[in-house]
């Protein structure tokens, strides 16, 4: 700075001062140090997605047991998984509409609360019957909580931050698999199977209590958010509270709009082997590929281990390919290359002589998949902020016909051919179409209003 004390230059100092304690983005003027409390808010919902995904996946470890204590079918397996998410699918979008009017942070813990229960009585399943219903009634806790999560995300993170956001939050997904399966065989081994959903009931509420010290839903109501942060937060996510083209979009504006649909089916078909990885991969290396009750609690961790940082790593590619290239081609890139990487890598490991070559190929196959979910949750923030919540649910709900189809075929196809390899090769060819619907079929840009404002309510 100038050494001086003549009055000029103290003026210019003043100018030079404010000039270098700021950076420009965008034609936009903000502080370079904007507080970290969105980040606070995220890791929280990270550890939510922790707790969902150990109370979701501890069936699929327990599932070679189980099958030997209730003598189910393979097939019969993979009806009690698919359970699950038909409860699941009946709340998505119903959790999304409810998050983005109320709040996202009360409609999870009412989800969180209602699932535990269910968790702890999946032991007392006794016959098939009463097993679907409690796995049902568990999705439907469940099924709330990732668009109500995303509507969190929709008002605290500005648009160019909100795939690396999605990717960090969905981090959560691989921790809570990986945690849960030593965590899982070792309460087996030392206990029995029905000791893990006793154990794992209780995880869930601990969350609640979390975030009801220090969650909120919308930064507006944190106490301790600083008027910067909430600025910065705001400047990049549109008009809040007016009726503008982009910004009040209504429900049939949503649903008339064929690019959402595209990028549903498209996730249906990345969840399709994304589930098909999650219920039946430790039956495979258990049964497929006759390893010991240790060693697939071991090789079923490193799919996941490699998901922990592909997830984080696609929503940041997400966000910068968007920069660079637009929200069209940008959000669209990862997915399409992990999709079709993730099916390639799949038929190549299904083949390998190996374990160690079928373990490696197949946790580069997850990882790749992985990739694409930043990318993907990012979308619905592109399309209406307002809505992202409803537009999440719709996604959801599209994943959640994959994990009630990907269990129950994979069972069949099992069942019928005596064989795993052909199940694996079914998901790789979904993986591979959903690449080329998402790269043809879907336009990521604002939904704009399509019919006059008074011709129907806005929700």
């Amino acid at each position: 700075m100038l050494q001086t004390k003549h009055p000029d230059a103290a003026r210019l100092n003043k100018v030079i001062r404010a000039i270098v304690s700021k950076e420009y983005w965008g034609g936009r003027v903000m502080n370079a140090k904007v507080g970290n409390k969105r980040w606070e808010i995220i890791f929280l919902i990270v550890l939510c997605y922790v707790v969902l995904y150990m109370d979701r996946s501890c069936m699929s470890i327990a599932g070679p047991v189980m099958m030997k204590h209730f003598n189910w079918t393979a097939t019969e397996f993979g009806l009690v998984s698919t359970a699950f998410f038909i409860g699941y699918g009946c709340t998505q979008i119903l959790g999304g509409w409810l998050a983005d009017r109320f709040g996202g942070g009360k409609i999870v813990i009412i989800g969180a609360l209602w699932w535990s229960v269910f968790v702890f009585l999946t032991p007392f399943g006794s016959t098939l019957g009463l097993m679907l219903a409690i796995r049902i009634a568990m999705g439907l806790g469940e099924g709330v909580c990732l668009p109500a999560n995303s509507s969190i995300v929709a008002q605290w993170i500005p648009k160019k931050e909100s795939g690396f956001a999605q990717g960090l939050c969905l981090m959560g997904v691989p921790i809570g698999i990986v945690l849960t399966m030593p965590l899982s065989v070792w309460i087996m081994q030392n206990w029995n199977w029905q000791s893990i959903f006793y154990t794992f009931a209780f995880i869930a509420p601990i969350w609640v209590l979390l975030w009801q010290k220090f969650g909120k839903d919308k930064p507006e109501q944190h106490p301790a958010i600083s008027k910067v942060e909430l600025e910065y937060i705001r400047a990049d996510q549109g008009p809040q509270g007016i009726c503008s083209q982009a910004a009040c979009v209504t429900a049939r504006d949503i649903f008339s709009t064929r690019s959402v649909w595209s990028c549903a089916v498209s996730y249906f078909c990345a969840n399709y082997l994304l589930y098909l990885f999650m219920t039946w991969l430790p039956t495979y290396f258990a049964l497929g590929r006759h390893l010991t009750m240790d060693r697939t609690g071991m090789y079923s961790m490193f799919p996941y281990l490699v998901a922990t940082f592909t997830y984080p790593l696609g929503g940041y590619l997400a966000d910068c390919a968007a920069k660079k290239f637009g929200d069209n081609i940008g959000r669209k890139l990862y997915p399409v290359i992990g999709m079709i990487a993730a099916g390639i890598l799949l038929i190549v490991g299904s083949q390998a002589a190996s374990v160690g070559t079928a373990v490696a190929l197949i946790s580069a196959s997850n990882g790749f998949l992985c990739l694409t979910m930043g990318g993907f949750y990012s979308m619905p923030i592109v399309f209406s902020h307002r809505n992202a919540g409803k537009i999440t649910g719709v996604f959801a709900t599209f994943a959640t016909i994959g994990g009630v189809t990907a269990p129950t075929i994979t069972g069949c196809i099992i069942d019928y051919f005596g064989s795993y390899e052909y199940a694996l090769f079914v998901g790789a060819g979904v993986a591979l179409v959903g690449a080329m619907i998402l790269l043809i079929s879907c336009n990521v840009r604002p939904i704009e209003e399509k019919i006059s404002q008074g011709s129907m309510l806005h929700i």
